[in-house]
């Protein structure tokens, strides 16, 4: 008994590993393992309690044996993370989300930092490709623009990968689950929320290179023509990584400057892509505590040390300008801004792309998931 139940554990491997990749969790029965293998049944009971103490099954009295997606080996069970950033931002607080939700179940993470460059990108999946992880959680890089790496993600599924995407897909690639956020739909209500408070003439900063830069543009102009708005060129501004990083590297922010210059004098209102450009806006347009602003920004508690100071610009916008944005940030929620802001639920987003990633390694199925939007009103200021 001692030689067969050893192989059979080796059997059950495989098809704990079949049955991932086809989408099942639950093993055959006891008895429809002794029946296919020729064996007794303390034998399948000895192979299955040998997967049991290694983790990679949990059986349960009178329901049957279930993939747990551990491996006995602790190096397989980490779970890449591929993100633009892991020090800044709305990142930190993300990255530490997942990685509570993936230990919950045994699992670690590894991050490896892509800053939103192709070639960054390109060099991860060629190392990953040499040893690769069972499971990668990525937010695409330039997703707006055709990706020349999509071919390296498609050697990693056939390598056994398991792969999840964060805010987009690459659409090479659409048969790999995301989680996604409707910004068709929160771009309409950043806008009715500034209509709401008398403001008609509102402007938009984008990123071109990133998807949901487009669909946060086109949810903006669709909710302007909903309510009977017209939006000038001059008053919409793109922006790329490149520009991102001229500021990161020498603080340029010389697109900001020339879109202000050029916008609309009557423009009350702003709409930016995210709480990095809410914040560089902010302080061209020297809007300090001081004044009664009705603003809509929310900016990022990192950014607090990027050395960025408010400048005296001496933009002759009236008393009331509002930002509008996606996500939320620690100067909102700590009530040192008052802001209303586009938000998650608490933790929603990475805990459910550490689940999603767990469940695809216990071979249950999965398919993308809406992150919804909420509408966060302002703390009023005394």
């Amino acid at each position: 008994m001692a030689i067969k139940y050893k192989w059979l554990v080796e059997q059950l491997r495989e098809i704990i590993s079949d049955s991932i990749q086809k989408g099942s969790n639950k093993l055959p029965t006891e008895q429809e393992l002794a029946a296919r293998y020729r064996v007794s049944r303390q034998t399948v009971r000895a192979a299955l309690a040998v997967l049991e103490d290694e983790r990679e099954i949990r059986r349960i009295k009178g329901s049957g044996a279930y993939i747990t997606g551990l491996s006995s080996l602790e190096d397989r069970n980490i779970v890449g993370i591929l993100i633009p950033d892991e020090q800044q931002y709305e990142y930190p607080a993300l990255i530490n989300d997942i990685r509570v939700a993936l230990a919950a179940e045994g699992f670690s993470c590894k991050v490896y930092p892509t800053h939103n460059h192709v070639d960054q990108e390109r060099q991860i999946l060629q190392f990953l490709l040499k040893s690769p992880l069972r499971a990668l959680i990525v937010e695409p890089v330039k997703s707006a623009l055709p990706s020349p790496n999509t071919e390296l993600y498609q050697r990693l599924i056939q390598r056994g990968t398991s792969i999840l995407f964060l805010g987009c897909a690459y659409p090479q690639l659409s048969q790999i689950p995301v989680i996604y956020e409707d910004n068709l739909y929160g771009a309409g209500l950043l806008v009715q929320s500034l209509v709401e408070k008398g403001h008609s003439s509102i402007a938009g900063i984008f990123q071109m290179d990133d998807q949901r830069g487009l669909e946060r543009y086109q949810g903006f102009l669709d909710a302007m023509q909903n309510q009977g708005l017209t939006v000038p060129d001059r008053n919409i501004c793109w922006y790329t990584t490149q520009e991102l990083d001229d500021f990161r590297q020498s603080r340029d922010i010389s697109f900001l400057k020339k879109f202000l210059e050029r916008i609309t004098p009557d423009c009350t209102a702003f709409i930016c892509e995210d709480d990095f450009i809410a914040w560089l806006l902010w302080e061209e347009l020297s809007l300090g505590q001081e004044k009664k602003i009705a603003t809509h920004a929310s900016l990022s508690s990192s950014l607090q040390n990027t050395g960025f100071t408010a400048a005296s610009a001496g933009h002759s916008f009236e008393a009331t300008i509002a930002l509008a944005t996606f996500n939320t940030s620690y100067l909102t929620t700590s009530g040192l801004l008052c802001a209303t802001t586009l938000t998650h639920q608490t933790h929603q987003p990475g805990t459910l792309a550490a689940h999603m990633s767990i469940n695809k390694l216990k071979g249950l199925p999965v398919s993308s998931q809406e992150v919804p939007w909420q509408l966060s009103l302002p703390k009023s200021h005394n």
